[in-house]
Parts: C-alpha cells; structure tokens; sequence
C-alpha cells in the first residue's frame, strides 16, 4: 500500500470511528431519563453504560470494523479531512451498507460464549490485548485461573465468556436489570439510527403529553394521543429502542404513570407472555412503578 493510500484509510478510519462515537453517545443520551427512575433500570440506560460502550466501539468492534475488506473499499478517493463525514453519511443511509454489516458482526461475535477468537478478529488485534481489555474493564484481571477441565482457554489462550455473560453480571453488581440475551439487538441498533430522528420522537411525545394532559378547552388533545405516539414511534424504531423510549417516557412524563403503562401493555400485546417477550424491559418496570396517588376530593 503506497503511503498517500495509507494516509486516506487512517483519515477514514478518524472519520468513522468519531461517527461511530458520536453516534451512539447521543442516542443513548437522548434514550436515558432525566429524573429519578421508580424501579431498577436496564443497564444500557445508565450512565455507567455510556463510558463502558464507547470502550467497547473502540477496543472490541472498531478494529473488527475496519479490517473488514468491503469497508476499507469505501476509501475511495475521497478527502476524508475534508469531505469524509458527509460522503459517510451518504454511505450509512444506504441500510446495507458494508459498515452496518462489518458493525452487526462484530458485535455478535464478542456476544456469545466462546467466539471471542483470534480468528473472529484477525488483523486487528492479538487475543492477548483483547483479553487484557476485557480483564481490565470487566475487573477480572486478578480472577484466579478457571479450571482447564470445564473452561479450554488454555487451548486457545483468547477464548472467554461472550460480553452478554459479563455484562449481565456487572450490571448485577451495579444494581441494574442484567441484560436479555437478544440486548445485542440494542448495541447493534443504536448505530443504524440518527440522533435528529430520537430527538424528533421525544419532542413528539412530550408535545402530546403536553397537551392531552395540561392543556383545557379547545387547545385540549382528545385522550389517548399520548399513548398513539408512543407507539407510533415504538415500533417504527430498531428492536428494543423504541421500548426503551417508552420506558423513558414512564420515567419522565407525569401522566405516563403505572395505569397508562399497564393499559398500553395490554393494548400492546394479545397476551401477558407476548408483552413480556416483546417488551420484557417495560414489563417488569410497570410491575414495580408505584400506583399514581389518589386525589382527595
């Protein structure tokens, strides 16, 4: 690779990882309520999360990202220092686009138990640092050595539990709800989706609670637009992000209170076993909001 070649992939490789960051920072920002939950929250709308997904994107699936060859293709002869973010936007808009897939990829190879592999990561970095990554972020550096009979980490050397099994379990620590298996689907989707689009949905829903709830008279929304809303944007966002921002609504939103979200459960779902597979995060939040207080006439 000629050094001019070499200079525009790190320029790309600059670009992408910054849009991957900056991304994903502002959704999970616009996705995290702002006052104090009633009940444990999912892990990923926390804080805590935020930093611990932004290490993730650059050690464990930006290498992943840019090794893969139809992802490099994208170089092209662009000038990344000057044009790169708005002809990678261009790119992302395509739904197919190689760097969602090389993105998907990555993250579930790292999800599952024992896929952790140099072969799963190769020409990005050794087994060895990504495990002294996880060590280190995870606080397992001082764990004792599993025991070669149950665990074949000392055939591989990089093999370890997948990041849902490790995340769950600090989650736990943390005092959050642990992750659902299928959670992969929030890590991958937070990408695919634009923070101007969020941020339309929640001003949305805030404008119909507003006024269903506050206003009187002829400014009065007629019942249940609030609820619409939530669905409408429910169920045109990724899988698990539209749930979380309803979630956020139950947390933020004065009237989205234990009844309105236990009614839009039901009218959600045909059954109680469907809502909880569909929407488990908000399930078992409704089962543990306190009931809305009662007026005193």
């Amino acid at each position: 690779m000629a050094a001019n070649d070499s200079d525009k992939v790190e320029q790309f490789a600059a670009v992408l990882l910054t849009e991957m960051l900056e991304r994903t920072r502002k959704n999970m920002e616009l996705l995290s309520p702002e006052e104090q939950p009633s009940s444990r929250l999912p892990f990923a709308l926390t804080p805590s999360f935020r930093e611990l997904y932004a290490e993730l994107v650059r050690v464990g699936i930006f290498p992943v990202v840019i090794s893969r060859r139809p992802v490099r293709a994208i170089v092209g002869d662009v000038d990344w220092r000057r044009e790169g973010r708005e002809y990678l936007l261009t790119v992302l808009d395509d739904r197919s686009n190689a760097v969602f897939t090389a993105w998907d990829y990555a993250w579930d190879a790292l999800w599952d138990e024992r896929k952790v592999s140099a072969e799963s990561i190769h020409g990005a970095q050794s087994g060895k640092e990504k495990k002294g990554f996880f060590a280190s972020l995870f606080g397992r550096r001082g764990a004792a050595k599993p025991d070669a009979r149950t665990v074949d980490e000392d055939h591989h050397g990089d093999v370890m539990a997948g990041l849902h099994t490790m995340l769950t379990e600090l989650a736990d620590r943390r005092g959050y709800l642990p992750l659902f298996h299928d959670d992969v689907k929030v890590l991958k989707g937070l990408m695919r989706v634009k923070p101007a689009r969020l941020l339309k949905a929640w001003k949305e829903i805030n404008q119909y609670h507003q006024q269903e709830f506050y206003m009187t008279g002829q400014d009065q929304a007629k019942p249940g637009v609030t609820s619409d809303c939530l669905q409408k944007w429910h169920y045109n966002l990724p899988d698990r992000i539209g749930e979380f921002l309803v979630l956020k609504a139950a947390v933020d939103l004065e009237f989205v209170n234990k009844p309105f979200i236990a009614k839009y459960i039901r009218q959600s779902a045909r059954t109680q076993e469907e809502a909880e597979k569909g929407m488990p995060y908000l399930s078992i939040y409704c089962k543990t909001m306190p009931h809305a207080p009662v007026t005193q006439s």
